[in-house]
C-alpha cells in the first residue's frame, strides 16, 4: 500500500498549493487594495471550484488505485517447491499462496539435462505445452498421468505428492539411469479465481532435479538462466 500513499499525497499538493495561493491574495487585498471586493470574492470563488475540481479528481483516483490493489492482491498465486523430510525424499506441495480460492491445471514435462537437443525443446518458453514432443510429457510411466491435472484451492491449502514419482518416472524411461543424474522438470498450466472465472492466467515454471546421497535437490530457475547455463 506503500505505492498508493505515496500517489495519494502526490495528489494532495494541488490542493494545498490552491490554499496557499487564495491566501495570499487575500493578504495582498488586505495591504494593498489592488483590486475591488467584489475581484477579490470571485477570485475567492474561482479558487474554491477549483479546489472541488482537484479533491474530487483526487477520490476518483483514490478509488482507482484501491481497486487496482484490490484486484492485483486478489489475483490466482501458486507456489511450486519441495519439502523435505529427516531421512530424506519429501513432497512435491503445490500451494495456493493467494488470497482466493483457485483452479490449478497443472502439467508436467521431463528431459535430461545430458541431452542437448531435449534441453533445447523443455527450455524454451515460446514453445507450449502440447508443441513439446510426447516422449517428454509425464503421462505413463511411475508418476502417473500429469497432461492435464486439476487442483483445487483454498487460500494456504496445500497439495502434496511424493517428488519420488520423478525417480520412479525416469526409471521407467531410461535403461541407464542413476539417482544422481540432472533432470530438468517443467510445469505448463492455468490458474483461474474460483470467485471470477473471467481472472485466468498462465504459468510456466521450471526446476532442476536430482537425488545427492539420499538429499532431493529441486531448484528453480528461470527459463533464461537455465538457457544460460547450457
Amino acid at each position: 500500500m506503500r505505492r498508493l500513499n505515496g500517489l495519494f499525497e502526490y495528489k494532495g499538493w494541488p490542493v494545498i498549493g490552491a490554499v496557499l495561493l487564495f491566501l495570499a491574495s487575500v493578504i495582498v487585498y488586505h495591504h494593498t487594495n489592488l483590486y475591488t471586493a467584489q475581484e477579490a470574492v470571485a477570485f475567492g470563488t474561482l479558487f474554491l471550484a477549483l479546489i472541488t475540481a482537484i479533491t474530487a479528481y483526487s477520490s476518483q483516483q483514490q478509488t482507482k488505485y484501491m481497486r487496482e490493489e484490490v484486484k492485483f492482491m486478489r489475483r490466482p498465486q501458486l507456489s511450486i517447491h519441495h519439502e523435505s523430510l529427516e531421512d530424506g525424499g519429501g513432497w512435491l506441495v503445490f500451494e495456493n499462496t493467494g488470497q482466493v480460492p483457485i483452479e490449478a491445471t497443472i502439467r508436467i514435462s521431463l528431459a535430461p539435462t545430458s541431452d542437448t537437443e531435449a534441453s533445447d525443446l523443455i527450455l524454451d518458453d515460446n514453445l507450449s505445452y502440447d508443441e513439446l514432443p510426447e516422449e517428454m510429457k509425464v503421462y505413463e510411466g511411475g508418476a502417473g498421468d500429469w497432461r492435464g491435472t486439476t487442483e483445487f484451492l483454498e487460500p494456504g491449502q496445500k497439495q502434496k505428492y511424493v517428488i519420488g514419482m520423478f525417480g520412479h518416472e525416469m526409471a521407467s524411461r531410461e535403461d541407464d539411469y542413476g539417482l544422481e543424474d540432472f533432470h530438468w522438470v517443467r510445469f505448463d498450466g492455468e490458474l483461474t479465481s474460483t470467485l471470477s472465472e473471467d481472472d485466468t492466467r498462465d504459468f510456466q515454471r521450471l526446476f532442476q532435479y536430482s537425488i545427492d546421497d539420499s538429499n532431493v535437490i529441486f531448484s528453480s530457475y528461470s527459463f533464461e538462466e537455465a538457457r544460460s547455463r547450457e
